[in-house]
């Protein structure tokens, strides 16, 4: 039983259950009794220079003052940056795991600013620290991986129910790939969805998975209830996720609403079935401009 839960916890952590494209975790249940939404960091063709655009140069883009591009989230404040950016002897942004986890760093902050100041803020770094060349191609990417983690999965991560990892393994590997490239894809989640399938098919043949697939668990009679939680809270959040997507494509549809019109709506709906500090990461998963 213990070897089942690591498992379906190590399942759960790599495909986005319990950490993700940038891993989203969900998070304890928050006072007003609903499920606080998942927290950390979740892409499109290769960009182009208007694709490229979308994600604003300067703060004055957004109409931020100057000194927010030098400022940093307050939960990142005293923190030393994970992972890494570097150029090779060309001048050409090295993609490698070490920058995907950088810009698993910077979106750990999304809902406490919006995914544009993470932006303004990051590649405001890498120009000071990046070749020209590199840092262009380190902007490009970023809104790429940005786009990823907006994605809406079509195959649910049940960590209780192992037949649901290959179809949500086989998605999450194809959209990688379409989104990011298949160079970028292999370089920042190759290795993990390796050992998925190993474990996936050592599963489905029967055998043991693997030894490194099966970190251990925590001798504690609440291991287990521990992972039935975390998936019922991901459930939870992933379901709200979807009703709020086809509400705000509902009202977008109605040709009666004005903008502003449709604006408020979707507010109002959003404060209807999210807590305020869910409110903002909804925002920022749907594409809506939210406050910092």
């Amino acid at each position: 039983m213990k070897r089942a839960a690591g498992l379906a916890v190590a399942v759960a952590t790599a495909l986005g259950i319990a950490a993700g494209c940038v891993g989203w975790q969900p998070a304890p249940r928050s006072g007003d009794g609903a499920a606080a939404a998942p927290v950390g960091p979740a892409m499109a063709p290769a960009a182009s220079g208007a694709d490229v655009a979308q994600v604003d140069p300067t703060p004055a883009a957004r109409g931020t003052p100057a000194s927010a591009a030098q400022a940093q989230p307050a939960s990142l404040r005293d923190t030393e940056a994970d992972g890494a950016w570097r150029a090779d002897a060309q001048g050409h942004l090295v993609v490698d795991r070490a920058l995907r986890r950088r810009f698993d760093y910077a979106l750990s902050a999304i809902g406490e600013w919006s995914a544009e100041m993470i932006g303004t803020q990051l590649l405001d770094s890498a120009r000071r620290e990046l070749p020209p060349g590199a840092a262009l191609e380190l902007q490009a990417l970023w809104q790429r991986y940005v786009e990823l983690q907006r994605y809406g999965w079509q195959r649910a991560v049940r960590p209780a129910d192992p037949s649901s990892w290959r179809p949500a393994l086989e998605e999450r590997q194809s959209v990688r790939r379409q989104l990011l490239g298949l160079a970028a894809a292999d370089a920042f989640f190759g290795d993990e969805e390796q050992l998925l399938w190993r474990q996936v098919l050592a599963l489905e043949s029967g055998q043991a998975a693997p030894q490194e697939a099966a970190p251990a668990v925590p001798e504690h009679p609440q291991a287990v209830q521990r992972v039935a939680e975390v998936e019922a809270a991901w459930a939870d959040w992933e379901q709200r996720l979807a009703a709020a997507r086809r509400e705000l494509q509902r009202l977008r549809a109605a040709p009666e609403l004005s903008g502003p019109q449709r604006d408020e709506a979707m507010s109002r709906w959003l404060a209807g079935h999210f807590s305020p500090g869910e409110q903002r990461r909804a925002q920022a998963l749907l594409g809506l401009a939210g406050q910092p």
